[in-house]
Parts: structure tokens; sequence; C-alpha cells
């Protein structure tokens, strides 16, 4: 397990009943979840484009983006203005969306199965689950789902005992660093990935420069 982890929730305390009845609420908002991703990754009628268009559905109805986002900048969201979290916010869901749509490929039928859960507090849950290929070793993915306001979001993955939410803060600090500490050459940084990801229909490189430069 990663050594930091997303800020808890607000303590607001409940019985155990009730926090059961949450953990189990999240295992089963995971196993629909897992299985709607399933559902378009194996669906051979549909390409690229409208698998990309499924799973920013996906991301954004089970996802908490603004949580992890927020985490995912680190402290340089204090110091971010309201207009550079703005962009910063709709850049990083572009970039989770064209890194993992990169992916899509790699799906051969593997089937997802969620096998335990924990509570961690009194609205996170880890479930505990399995990417289970026909041959070949199986991936541990755990998901902390937060349940607020009457809803089940993830707000962190865990694949292989690391977290992605830690490993993005870590390379967007990098980022900004080299930037001399200014938000704004992370924002660059992003809408160049941005402009690059976009496929046959994408710009060279020297024209995503010169958009990063003009932003």
């Amino acid at each position: 397990m990663a050594s930091r982890v997303l800020e808890r929730a607000p303590v607001v305390y409940v019985n155990g009943d009730a926090s059961e009845k949450i953990s189990k609420g999240a295992k089963g908002f995971i196993d629909s979840m897992g299985q709607r991703a399933v559902g378009f990754l194996g669906d051979a009628s549909m390409d690229t484009s409208a698998k990309k268009s499924s799973f920013r559905k996906l991301l954004q109805d089970s996802f908490d983006m603004k949580t992890i986002g927020r985490f995912s900048l680190g402290r340089y969201w204090r110091v971010a203005t309201p207009e550079q979290r703005k962009e910063y916010l709709r850049l990083f869901e572009n970039m989770v969306i064209d890194v993992y749509s990169q992916r899509f490929s790699d799906y051969q039928g593997q089937k997802f199965e969620t096998r335990s859960y924990r509570n961690d507090g009194p609205s996170d849950t880890i479930i505990t689950s399995f990417i289970v290929p026909e041959t070949g070793p199986e991936i541990q993915v755990d998901w902390r789902v937060r349940h607020k306001n009457g809803r089940y979001r993830v707000i962190d993955v865990i694949v292989e005992g690391v977290s992605m939410s830690v490993t993005q803060r870590s390379d967007f600090s990098a980022v900004i660093q080299r930037g001399g500490g200014d938000v704004q050459g992370l924002l660059a940084h992003l809408r160049t990935q941005s402009c690059l990801s976009q496929g046959a229909r994408s710009p060279s490189r020297k024209q995503c420069e010169k958009i990063k430069k003009d932003a």
C-alpha cells in the first residue's frame, strides 16, 4: 500500500450496522462499475472513439474527479487562482481519459472480480478486486470509495499496492518544480499533452508547443 493516501472525509460517527451497510453498498457500486467497463471494452461493435465516450461518462458518473484532481495538485492547489483551478480540472480529466483510452486494446476478455472489502473510516471503503486473464497472473486493484451525500464515488485506485493519485501527485509536483514552482508550468504541460493526444487530427508538436505558449 502506498505510504500516502487521499485525505479522509470529515468524521461523522455512524453505528456498526450503518457502517457495514455503507461498505456493502460500496462493493456493489464497484461490482456494477466494473461490469459496465467490461461491457463497453468488450463490445466489438464500438470503435475507439465510442469507447472513449463511454469511458468519459463512466468517469464522470463514478469518480470524484475534483477530489482526485485537488489531491494530485497537492499544496499547489492553495496557490492556484480560481481560473487556474478550473482549467486544471478540465485538463486533468482529459489527461486521465487520454492516458487510459490508449490501453483499451489491452483488454482481451479479462474478467473483473471483487472479492473483499473493508471499512476505512466513517465514509470510506476499500474494495479489493482482481483483473483475471484466461492465462497468467491476476492483477490486484483496490478502490477507495467514498460515500457522501447519498452517493458513492471512487477517490483513488491502488494497483498492486501503488496509489495512482499519489503517483500522479509526485509527477505533477516534478513538472511544477521544473517550471520554477509555478502552476502555470503544469497547465502548459497538460495543454501540450492534450493537443498531442488528438490522434490523426493532432497538430504537429511545433503547433502544440505554440498552443502551450499562447494559452
